[in-house]
C-alpha cells in the first residue's frame, strides 16, 4: 500500500545517486544515495538509454533522478514509482570542506586523552628504533 503525502499524492524527490543495477524486463533500476541507501525506481521505455548508460559508468557518474516516491513519513523515499526526469552528472571529488578540523588537531585531541603516565612507558629510542619496537629488528645505538 502507497503512503501518500498530506494531500494525498505520492511525494516529490530530488535524488543523486550510483545506480547499481537495472532490469531491463521490468522497467527498474536501484539507485545508491551517498549515504549508502538503495532505492529501487521504475523508469519507461524512453528512459531505458540513460538509464543503462548510467549503469555502464556508474563509477564515474551519478544519475540526478527528480519524480515522485512512496515514502515512510520520518525514514525518506521508500521507492520512486515514477521519474519525470533523468540526468547523467560526472561523479566528483566530494567539496572541501572548510569548517572539517585538520588531521593535526584530531592528532592533538588524541594525544591530550592519554595520561602523562603512558607517554611515559614509551621508549625514549622510540623514532630511532621504531624497526626494533615494531618488527624485532636489530637495536641501533
Amino acid at each position: 500500500m502507497r503512503k501518500k503525502n498530506h494531500n494525498g499524492a505520492d511525494a516529490l524527490v530530488d535524488l543523486v545517486g550510483e545506480i547499481r543495477a537495472a532490469d531491463l524486463d521490468n522497467g527498474t533500476f536501484v539507485l545508491r544515495l551517498a549515504d549508502g541507501t538503495k532505492l529501487e525506481a521504475c523508469f519507461t521505455p524512453a528512459q531505458e538509454a540513460t538509464i543503462t548508460e548510467a549503469l555502464r559508468q556508474h563509477a564515474s557518474v551519478r544519475l540526478h533522478v527528480k519524480g515522485r516516491a512512496e515514502s515512510a513519513r520520518k525514514a525518506g523515499p521508500k521507492r520512486v514509482v515514477s521519474v519525470e526526469s533523468l540526468r547523467v552528472e560526472a561523479a566528483g571529488e566530494e567539496p572541501y570542506d572548510e569548517t572539517a578540523k585538520p588531521i593535526w588537531k584530531v592528532a592533538e585531541e588524541i594525544a591530550a586523552a592519554v595520561p602523562d603516565e603512558e607517554w611515559q612507558k614509551l621508549p625514549t629510542d622510540l623514532a630511532r628504533n621504531y624497526k626494533h619496537y615494531l618488527y624485532g629488528a636489530p637495536k641501533k645505538k
